[in-house]
């Protein structure tokens, strides 16, 4: 496993994180050289959103980790669920797709003044604006455990503190249930399946609540306030680091 610091943020990035963006890079090329490229983007993409939210988290004090894993990344973060409101907490939700959207206008705006660019070059600049503009972007649909789904519960604990989980529960389900329609009808079996595996774990988390706590994959952070949230995301090996009170 590789470990590192950056802006004095511990990273670790896990082999299954090489593993799977590899296996998506075949998809799309064959060619070795295109394939480490497409490794590359996604590392510098999910570094740079989860940057975002690490950075944001550590403002208001919290201490911060980045994992970079199966099924993308994460930020585990700890700090008194007390002392970070529903504003900071949507402020650290949104940080995340708010850098890698801003990243990637960046790359377009500075590439459509000395482009046009084709071969190797056109592959990463086109990559690395598609990957940060367009998921920073769908990160953003109000579904668990999505960046969307924690601005949305932030919202909904400062409009309706009482009723807000089971409104975000009922806002997930069908957003993930037109997802889910989307890709099926228009032949997006991608969509389909996210969208499918994510309306599953809503379903999961909701009869967790009922009978007992069952972690569900973790897609950006970890939300100390959140007292649904799972000790430990799914796919992701027993931490060793002191993550505080857990959540997503």
């Amino acid at each position: 496993m590789l470990g590192f610091r950056l802006f004095g943020i511990p990273v670790r990035v896990r082999p299954s994180f090489l593993l799977i963006a590899a296996l998506l890079g075949l998809f799309g090329a064959r060619d070795p050289m295109f394939v480490a490229a497409w490794i590359a983007i996604v590392f510098v993409s999910i570094l740079i959103h989860e940057l975002g939210h690490a950075l944001t988290a550590r403002s208001f004090g919290a201490e911060v980790a980045i994992e970079l894993n199966g099924i993308g990344g994460l930020t585990r973060w700890s700090i008194p669920s007390n002392s970070l409101g529903p504003g900071r907490r949507a402020l650290v939700a949104a940080a995340g797709s708010a850098v890698g959207v801003l990243f990637g206008v960046v790359v377009w705006v500075v590439a459509s003044q000395f482009g046009p660019y084709s071969g190797l070059t056109g592959f990463v600049i086109n990559n690395l604006i598609y990957v940060n503009v367009f998921w920073g972007l769908l990160n953003w649909l109000p579904i668990r455990p999505l960046d969307g789904g924690h601005l949305l519960l932030s919202l909904l604990e400062k409009l309706a503190p009482n009723r807000g989980e089971a409104i975000a529960r009922i806002v997930f389900v069908l957003t993930a249930s037109a997802g889910l329609v989307y890709g099926i009808t228009s032949d997006r079996i991608f969509i389909a399946v996210i969208a499918g595996w994510l309306l599953f774990g809503e379903f999961a988390a909701g009869s967790s609540r009922e009978v007992e706590r069952t972690p569900i994959p973790e897609f950006s952070y970890e939300d100390p306030s959140d007292p649904d949230g799972p000790e430990t995301p799914v796919v992701v090996d027993d931490a060793d680091e002191d993550r505080g009170e857990p959540g997503r």
